[in-house]
């Protein structure tokens, strides 16, 4: 995969989110005075900015707990651990998460940027956490999700059942 930077020239780590060039604008705009530390920022994406989608579901989004019974893990691209992931489609988003620090060098890097609701905190396998963090991230976790960005077999149903009404 070519790498992904900026207008600015600021690489971007994880760039599978589906971020436009308006997106890509905005980052530099927000990321205009750091200097390369650690940073974790949520903000509302202008207009001129294309909605994003937001895989994430449950309580901090305003939905029920997604049930255990709803949940398949699935280890993502790039990630050494599986997701808790739900058979739902990603929803639109016009809040923008970016999370960037050092680099290798001198050069600050972005690790990653995503459309969501909330800042969830990192997955249970994540090894970069200290204890407190791997029971935060659990209680948010055993009740949340990310989704799959595939149709259930209703959404497939009331799909066949439209067409049918408009054919």
């Amino acid at each position: 995969m070519e790498a992904v930077r900026t207008p600015n020239g600021i690489l971007l780590a994880h760039a599978d989110h589906g971020l436009a060039k308006q997106h890509l604008e905005f980052i530099d705009t927000v990321l205009s005075d750091w200097t390369g530390e650690f940073i974790l920022i949520h903000r509302e994406i202008p207009e001129d900015c294309p909605p994003l989608l937001s895989g994430l579901y449950g309580p901090a989004c305003g939905d029920d707990p997604v049930s255990e019974e709803e949940v398949e893990y699935a280890q993502r691209e790039g990630r050494p651990g599986p997701s808790r992931m739900v058979n739902r489609q990603k929803r639109s988003c016009r809040m923008i998460v970016i999370i960037a620090g050092p680099g290798h060098g001198r050069e600050g890097i972005i690790y990653t940027a995503y459309g969501s609701q909330v800042i969830a905190p990192k997955e249970w396998w994540d090894p970069s956490m200290v204890p407190w963090e791997t029971i935060e991230s659990a209680k948010f976790w055993s009740n949340h999700a990310l989704a799959t960005g595939k149709k259930t077999a209703m959404e497939s149903a009331q799909e066949v059942i439209d067409s049918q009404e408009d054919g």
